[in-house]
Protein backbone atom coordinates (compact mmCIF):
# COMPACT_ATOMS: atom_id res chain seq x y z
CA UNK A 1 0.00 0.00 0.00
CA UNK A 2 1.37 3.42 -0.83
CA UNK A 3 2.41 5.91 1.98
CA UNK A 4 1.06 9.00 2.70
CA UNK A 5 4.35 10.48 1.56
CA UNK A 6 4.14 8.54 -1.66
CA UNK A 7 0.83 10.34 -2.37
CA UNK A 8 2.47 13.83 -1.11
CA UNK A 9 5.07 13.43 -3.32
CA UNK A 10 2.41 12.82 -5.86
CA UNK A 11 0.98 16.20 -4.85
CA UNK A 12 4.15 18.30 -4.87
CA UNK A 13 4.57 16.53 -9.05
CA UNK A 14 0.81 17.16 -9.81
CA UNK A 15 1.22 20.42 -9.08
CA UNK A 16 4.68 21.34 -10.48
CA UNK A 17 7.00 21.97 -7.28
CA UNK A 18 9.38 20.92 -5.01
CA UNK A 19 9.06 19.11 -1.51
CA UNK A 20 10.72 22.31 -0.37
CA UNK A 21 7.95 24.03 -2.11
CA UNK A 22 5.29 22.31 -0.07
CA UNK A 23 7.41 22.50 2.97
CA UNK A 24 7.73 26.31 2.84
CA UNK A 25 3.77 26.36 1.96
CA UNK A 26 2.58 24.88 4.95
CA UNK A 27 5.11 25.86 6.87
CA UNK A 28 7.81 23.41 8.01
CA UNK A 29 11.14 23.50 8.25
CA UNK A 30 12.73 22.72 5.61
CA UNK A 31 13.81 18.79 5.55
CA UNK A 32 10.73 17.94 7.59
CA UNK A 33 8.98 16.27 4.75
CA UNK A 34 12.17 15.41 2.30
CA UNK A 35 13.51 13.82 5.52
CA UNK A 36 10.72 11.85 5.87
CA UNK A 37 9.96 11.04 2.61
CA UNK A 38 13.98 9.78 1.87
CA UNK A 39 13.90 7.80 5.32
CA UNK A 40 10.42 6.51 5.15
CA UNK A 41 9.40 7.96 8.49
CA UNK A 42 6.11 9.41 9.52
CA UNK A 43 5.46 12.97 9.98
CA UNK A 44 3.53 15.03 12.37
CA UNK A 45 -0.59 15.35 11.78
CA UNK A 46 -0.29 18.71 12.24
CA UNK A 47 1.52 18.82 8.56
CA UNK A 48 -0.94 16.72 6.99
CA UNK A 49 -3.45 18.97 8.38
CA UNK A 50 -1.96 22.13 6.82
CA UNK A 51 -1.30 20.19 3.22
CA UNK A 52 -5.07 20.05 3.47
CA UNK A 53 -5.76 23.60 4.24
CA UNK A 54 -3.20 25.18 2.02
CA UNK A 55 -4.09 22.90 -1.34
CA UNK A 56 -7.72 22.58 -0.35
CA UNK A 57 -8.09 21.53 -4.29
CA UNK A 58 -6.20 17.76 -3.13
CA UNK A 59 -8.92 15.54 -1.56
CA UNK A 60 -8.03 15.01 2.24
CA UNK A 61 -9.37 11.49 1.89
CA UNK A 62 -7.25 10.59 -1.12
CA UNK A 63 -4.62 11.94 0.75
CA UNK A 64 -5.13 10.00 3.81
CA UNK A 65 -6.35 6.42 2.48
CA UNK A 66 -5.18 6.71 -0.98
CA UNK A 67 -8.77 6.00 -1.87
CA UNK A 68 -10.85 8.34 -4.44
CA UNK A 69 -9.85 10.76 -6.97
CA UNK A 70 -6.34 12.81 -5.96
CA UNK A 71 -8.29 15.85 -6.92
CA UNK A 72 -11.97 17.41 -5.46
CA UNK A 73 -14.29 17.33 -8.30
CA UNK A 74 -17.06 19.85 -7.11
CA UNK A 75 -14.96 21.64 -4.31
CA UNK A 76 -15.57 25.70 -3.67
CA UNK A 77 -13.55 27.37 -1.12
CA UNK A 78 -16.87 28.07 0.68
CA UNK A 79 -17.49 24.54 0.84
CA UNK A 80 -14.79 22.16 2.37
CA UNK A 81 -16.11 19.01 1.08
CA UNK A 82 -14.46 15.16 1.08
CA UNK A 83 -17.19 14.32 -1.12
CA UNK A 84 -19.47 15.73 -4.00
CA UNK A 85 -21.68 18.08 -2.56
CA UNK A 86 -25.18 17.27 -2.66
CA UNK A 87 -28.05 19.63 -2.28
CA UNK A 88 -29.97 20.07 0.97
CA UNK A 89 -32.56 21.87 2.72
CA UNK A 90 -29.16 23.81 4.63
CA UNK A 91 -27.80 24.61 1.03
CA UNK A 92 -28.34 27.51 -0.81
CA UNK A 93 -27.57 29.05 -4.23
CA UNK A 94 -25.34 31.69 -4.93
CA UNK A 95 -25.39 34.58 -8.11
CA UNK A 96 -23.64 32.00 -10.12
CA UNK A 97 -25.86 28.82 -9.45
CA UNK A 98 -23.09 26.77 -7.44
CA UNK A 99 -24.48 24.68 -4.48
CA UNK A 100 -22.60 25.94 -1.95
CA UNK A 101 -22.40 23.57 1.64
CA UNK A 102 -22.98 25.24 4.94
CA UNK A 103 -21.92 21.83 6.62
CA UNK A 104 -18.33 20.13 7.10
CA UNK A 105 -18.74 16.48 6.06
CA UNK A 106 -18.93 13.81 8.98
CA UNK A 107 -15.66 13.00 7.53
CA UNK A 108 -13.82 15.82 8.22
CA UNK A 109 -15.43 16.42 11.66
CA UNK A 110 -13.69 12.76 11.85
CA UNK A 111 -10.39 13.05 11.16
CA UNK A 112 -10.29 16.75 12.77
CA UNK A 113 -11.55 14.98 16.27
CA UNK A 114 -8.46 12.29 15.49
CA UNK A 115 -6.26 14.85 14.86
CA UNK A 116 -7.02 16.67 18.13
CA UNK A 117 -7.18 13.48 20.06
CA UNK A 118 -3.45 12.93 18.74
CA UNK A 119 -1.96 16.02 19.89
CA UNK A 120 -3.96 16.02 23.31
CA UNK A 121 -2.13 12.56 23.70
CA UNK A 122 1.24 14.42 22.00
CA UNK A 123 0.63 17.59 24.83
CA UNK A 124 -0.06 14.73 27.54
CA UNK A 125 2.72 12.52 26.79
CA UNK A 126 5.13 15.77 26.92
CA UNK A 127 3.70 16.81 30.51
CA UNK A 128 4.94 13.06 31.35
CA UNK A 129 8.11 13.57 29.83
CA UNK A 130 8.64 16.66 32.07
CA UNK A 131 7.66 15.31 34.87
CA UNK A 132 9.69 12.23 34.62
CA UNK A 133 12.65 14.48 34.20
CA UNK A 134 12.40 16.64 37.44
CA UNK A 135 11.73 13.42 39.14
CA UNK A 136 15.18 12.13 37.64
CA UNK A 137 16.81 15.45 38.46
CA UNK A 138 15.33 15.10 42.44
CA UNK A 139 16.96 11.27 42.50
CA UNK A 140 20.15 13.17 41.53
CA UNK A 141 20.06 15.51 44.07
CA UNK A 142 19.08 13.06 46.82
CA UNK A 143 21.74 10.97 45.91
CA UNK A 144 24.48 13.79 46.26
CA UNK A 145 23.12 14.71 49.05
CA UNK A 146 22.99 11.38 51.04
CA UNK A 147 26.43 10.41 49.76
CA UNK A 148 27.71 14.06 50.80
CA UNK A 149 28.69 15.59 47.38
CA UNK A 150 28.89 18.88 47.62
CA UNK A 151 28.51 21.59 44.82
CA UNK A 152 31.79 21.31 42.99
CA UNK A 153 31.30 17.34 42.65
CA UNK A 154 28.21 17.68 40.89
CA UNK A 155 29.91 17.51 37.34
CA UNK A 156 31.76 14.21 38.18
CA UNK A 157 28.44 12.22 40.21
CA UNK A 158 26.56 12.67 36.71
CA UNK A 159 29.31 11.04 34.83
CA UNK A 160 29.18 8.65 37.01
CA UNK A 161 25.65 8.05 37.32
CA UNK A 162 25.57 7.92 33.12
CA UNK A 163 28.43 5.70 33.47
Amino acid sequence: MESILYRIKQLASNEKITIGGIERTIGASKGVLSRAIAKGTDIQSKWIQRIVENYPHYSAFWLLTGEGEMLETKRTPESPSLSPISQTSNEHKDNTNQVISQNIPPLTDRLLNIISEKEAMIREQAEEIGRLKEKIDQLKRDLKQERGYNASDADSLDTAIAG
